[in-house]
């Protein structure tokens, strides 16, 4: 006998399906039925409405739950993706894309950052052979640039490449809406293996890479045929990250920014958000496996009777390594003073695990870095300081005229004193000559030049919050790098007074989030690239 069912394909496509042999007796058949009948692609589940429960949808199971005039709704199947991450080296990352059909109605969402893991110097030296291995729990690659699209499943790649070839034939634009989903998933999940929250540029990266490899994806009516994929992508990690909050597993950087986890005063759901503002790859990592709040506590009590022991040093890297997570919660959810937080971690505050500290947090390598691009930029930074004019060129020259250029650490220091003037900023802000009998307290953040009269060098300390954190630092240089790792272990902000300052330090010595410069670090970078 023929039936007829009402089939949803969308929210707003529903059709009729005739079967004039009847239901099929296998759900398999039935979905064969339907996929060919209205020419669907990739997997698809069903589900039916129960007139016994208030016509709710449930997942079809038999086709004896149907009969005659029966509502289904089709359920799109979409596709998983697993990264495969090797260790990092330094400056390059090996990763691999591998893809396979999900198999229920739901996709099991696991983000590539759980396999990820990062090789970092030990404590005695960044360049030592000895490695620290991240938890695994962490992310190991920081924002690529350019965005690199995925390779999706097979079929969706078929039915792309064929689409473009329409595309440059006719001119004809893909609008196939379950193809978008899938595309919108798998891109959902290669985001957030980079970060959970990411920037305006970053979705625009995205949306720029997808179409440029796929230009049959680009929209009419929108500018560049972007913006709408732009707010799709939005969207669609707003989403992604709200499934990923009702799983079993634990999403600090996510769970953070829930209304009942927030302080009575930000209340909002815009209010206050914490997510990453200096690019931080491993803002606010997860647990490693196996471990919890509880045990990762003790190992931070072990960790300061281990401080106190001699030779011990990979111990207390170790332990460093492992609690991170712990830290990181910590200093994000409840913004400490820094005198409470270095009397609960006392060995972060060595050079070695600053440099260290600041490797977990953004995968970059600080000092080697930073003294790389410094020196790259120096023969730029010194022509173009030595033509500046005004007040600014007024206050530089006498230590450029005096600039020893045989000495490679006179020269670093006075290249970076000098960019601070450069940028319309005081150097009085950030380094301090101190006084005898003089005190901290009301240094917010500073560097503090102690002249040694039977020394050869002066004697540099970090004073943060009026507590001095860092002494013995070498050279302004030295202390501008060991600051730039204090102030993302502590997670505070650059001093207004120098924000120019500190930003270049960031994105053109640290090659971090280079994209979006002040106006006066965008008018220093072109004047290097010259």
């Amino acid at each position: 006998m023929a039936v007829q069912l009402r089939v949803i394909l969308e929210e707003h496509n529903i059709q009729k399906l005739k079967l004039p042999t009847g239901i099929p007796n296998t759900l398999e058949d039935l979905v064969s039925i339907i996929t060919a009948t209205f020419q669907l692609h990739g997997e698809i589940g069903l589900l039916y409405q129960d007139i016994n429960f208030d016509n709710q949808f449930f997942s079809v199971t038999s086709t004896a739950d149907l009969h005659d005039k029966a509502t289904v709704k089709v359920i799109l199947k979409e596709p998983t993706i697993t990264l495969d991450l090797h260790p990092v080296f330094e400056s390059s990352t090996l990763s691999t894309v591998s893809t396979h059909p999900a198999s229920t109605a739901e996709t099991d969402i696991c983000p590539a950052d759980h396999d990820a893991t990062s090789e970092v110097s030990n404590c005695e030296s960044s360049s030592s052979s000895d490695t620290i291995i991240l938890p695994d729990s962490c992310r190991s690659a920081a924002w690529p640039v350019p965005f690199q699209v995925p390779e999706f499943s097979r079929d969706i790649e078929l039915i792309l490449a064929e689409a473009n070839n329409s595309y440059h034939a006719t001119g004809r634009h893909f609008m196939d809406a379950s193809i978008k989903s899938a595309i919108m998933q798998e891109l959902a999940k290669v985001i957030f293996s980079y970060t959970a929250y990411p920037t305006n540029e970053q979705i625009l990266s995205v949306a720029e890479a997808l179409v440029s490899k796929f230009p049959c994806l680009r929209e009419p009516g929108s500018f560049a045929g972007l913006y709408g994929w732009q707010q799709r992508i939005k969207n669609k990690m707003h989403n992604y990250r709200a499934k990923l909050r009702s799983r079993k597993y634990s999403y600090p950087e996510i769970e953070i920014n829930t209304l009942k986890r927030k302080h009575p005063a930000d209340v909002g759901p815009l209010k206050n958000i914490k997510k990453a503002k200096k690019a931080e790859v491993n803002y606010l990592p997860p647990h490693p496996t196996g471990e919890s709040q509880e045990t990762l506590e003790k190992e931070r009590l072990e960790l300061i009777c281990e401080i106190t022991k001699k030779n011990n040093a990979k111990i207390i890297a170790d332990k460093m390594n492992k609690t991170f997570s712990s830290r990181r919660i910590e200093v994000v959810s409840l913004s400490p003073s820094v005198d409470v937080f270095k009397e609960r971690w006392p060995a972060l505050f060595t050079e070695a695990q600053i440099k260290e500290e600041f490797r977990r947090i953004t995968t970059v390598s600080l000092e080697e870095t930073f003294l790389r691009k410094l020196d790259e930029y120096t023969p730029g930074l010194l022509r173009l300081m030595r033509a500046k004019g005004g007040a600014a060129g007024c206050k530089m020259r006498p230590l450029l005229d005096s600039l020893n250029t045989q000495n490679i650490e006179e020269k670093r220091d006075a290249v970076v004193c000098c960019l601070i003037n450069y940028l319309g900023e005081r150097q009085e802000d950030l380094f301090h000559e101190w006084q005898e009998c003089e005190e901290y307290t009301d240094k917010t953040m500073k560097v503090i030049v102690k002249h040694n009269v039977m020394a050869e060098e002066d004697d540099l300390s970090i004073v943060i919050e009026g507590n001095q954190v860092m002494e013995g630092c070498g050279s302004r240089t030295k202390a501008c790098i060991l600051l730039m790792g204090l102030i993302y272990a502590i997670n505070i902000e650059y001093p207004k007074e120098l924000k120019n300052t500190f930003e270049a330090f960031q994105k053109l010595f640290l090659e971090i989030d280079g994209a979006k410069l002040l106006k006066k670090v965008h008018s220093l970078k072109n004047k290097l690239m010259q």
